[in-house]
């Protein structure tokens, strides 16, 4: 990565990253406290004295480690040593409290930058792809092999979600991507329907859930039909199922991600579920299990090789049920690979 290309373009002296996934893609640093300092000359790792170790077993080598006592103060040392006037910093995770007491401190111009790693981040180099198909075969597997203990008549949406959070650990996850959503029955319409205390309904179950592997996450749902004599959810089950799949045929580099959307949501709503659709059709996944880009009707973004996310078209019928289907592509030079494969019959 090329950073005096960063700071020249933005017409900067050095740029501080604060933002743990942007430093994690950067250094490789996996602890909860960490910043970077870009210079035209030199890249600085900073960090608390907790970290020392683990900075040095982790921390790439072209990095300088600085340990500190107070931050601000230590930075205001290496700004002043580099003669540094203009700042670059992360305007969408540093806190207006934050900015306020560096401006003060540092006697530095503060230059607000959007997107900066984030954009960079977008595209998938090889090695981060295996990462990332080792987080799917980890969840993936996880779940198949747990899948019985839905016939218990006992276990609770949140039992299950602990023994699949748990399999996931002990098939290789670092931790889950995010907290397992289990929703049965009329729970499944809550579109984020955190696990409850409640008994699994045997209508339908819906599970979204993901593993993180060497800081990568996957994300994918599945909606279990456990009744195979109602039609009504069967018919709208197949509806979902038709969207997702026509809208991943339709995926191609140079395409508006928005026009991927429609193909969904157009679909959805001549079959007369279109109000019941309620969120975007899909979303980046990569360190964070939520980044660019975003497959949604409102979005401007151009679908580039190299690039994996989502499509997880739903619809959703308050009180009586919900269903939505997820899978994980990766665009290629002519199309979508979908990643997942686990199986959406029960």
């Amino acid at each position: 990565m090329r950073f005096s290309s960063i700071l020249k373009k933005n017409n900067l002296d050095a740029f501080l990253v604060t933002k743990l996934s942007n430093v994690f893609y950067l250094s490789d640093f996996t602890g909860s406290n960490g910043q970077i300092l870009i210079t035209k000359n030199k890249k600085y790792f900073l960090t608390d004295s907790r970290y020392s170790e683990q900075s040095e077993n982790e921390i790439k080598k072209d990095f300088d480690i600085v340990i500190y006592k107070k931050l601000k103060e230590e930075l205001k040392k290496i700004i002043d040593k580099e003669e540094i006037s203009r700042l670059g910093f992360e305007s969408q995770h540093l806190t207006y409290n934050e900015y306020s007491e560096l401006k003060e401190l540092l006697s530095v111009e503060m230059i607000p930058v959007k997107d900066t790693f984030e954009n960079i981040r977008i595209k998938k180099k090889q090695n981060e792809l295996n990462k990332i198909k080792k987080a799917i075969k980890i969840a993936e597997k996880s779940l198949e092999n747990v899948r019985d203990k839905l016939f218990d008549e006992k276990i609770t949406e949140k039992e299950f979600a602990f023994i699949l959070e748990y399999e996931m650990i002990k098939n290789g996850a670092d931790e889950k991507s995010f907290p397992v959503i289990v929703a049965s029955g009329a729970r499944s319409s809550i579109v984020h329907g955190v696990a409850s205390n409640k008994k699994i309904d045997k209508s339908l179950l819906l599970i979204d859930f993901g593993a993180k592997y060497k800081g990568y996450c996957s994300d994918k749902t599945v909606t279990f039909l456990l009744d195979k004599n109602n039609s009504e959810i069967k018919k709208i089950f197949n509806i979902v199922k038709d969207a997702k799949n026509f809208a991943i045929d339709k995926i191609k580099p140079g395409k508006k991600t928005k026009d991927i959307d429609k193909i969904a949501r157009d679909y959805i709503d001549k079959k007369g579920y279109g109000k019941f659709f309620i969120h975007s059709l899909g979303h980046g996944v990569g360190v964070d299990v939520h980044e660019k880009p975003t497959i949604s009707p409102l979005s401007e973004e151009i679908i580039e090789e190299k690039t994996v996310f989502t499509i997880e078209p739903g619809i959703y019928i308050q009180g009586k049920f919900g269903i939505r289907l997820e899978d994980m592509v990766y665009v290629n030079k002519t199309g979508a690979e979908v990643l997942t494969t686990l199986s959406e019959d029960f």
